[in-house]
């Protein structure tokens, strides 16, 4: 049996939350569930109304914002058990140095990282661009390179500064 109206609405929403590659902005997920602009704060409490079905404690994912953007993730209690399954597992280790590289020196030039890394450091870029984990710009003769929101997104963080490490955290 098809659901109907505000249950019909929200599960929609799961729906588009669940399958996007991306987080959603409310624009979007109006859009999805055929809500005129000015109804912004429907989306809003059919997300809150969600938020709140999936905070209880026998459910496995939960809804995060970040900025004006809505997405699914595994609650993180949960994760160790199932990160395996995720996508990107086929990343090769030495990617995902390079990865690491980008990440805790963002912004940092192409240039740099060949230094330290060596030259197959280039082809390691191109996969991360590829699969939007981090974007570049021109920077004289190189690149600078940063993380993106699909990067902070699959990684479980709000910005850029979760991943900045204390003195003590380096030692």
């Amino acid at each position: 049996m098809i659901k109907t109206g505000r249950k019909r609405d929200k599960s929609l929403l799961e729906a588009a939350l669940f399958l996007a590659a991306k987080p959603l902005q409310r624009k979007e997920l109006a859009k999805i569930i055929g809500a005129k602009s000015h109804r912004y704060q429907y989306v809003e409490e059919l997300l809150s109304d969600l938020a709140d079905e999936l905070s209880a404690a026998e459910r496995g994912i939960e809804l995060q914002q970040i900025e004006k953007s809505y997405f699914l993730q595994v609650k993180e209690e949960y994760l160790d058990a199932v990160a395996y399954l995720a996508p990107y597992q086929d990343i090769s280790r030495p990617v995902l140095r390079t990865l690491a590289m980008i990440a805790c020196n963002s912004p940092i030039t192409q240039s740099e990282i060949v230094r330290a890394r060596g030259n197959k450091c280039y082809k390691h870029v191109e996969q991360l661009l590829n699969r939007n984990l981090i974007r570049a710009e021109k920077h004289g003769r190189t690149l600078m390179l940063h993380v993106t929101e699909e990067f902070l997104r699959y990684f479980g963080l709000q910005n850029i500064n979760e991943l900045q490490f204390s003195e003590m955290e380096k030692e």
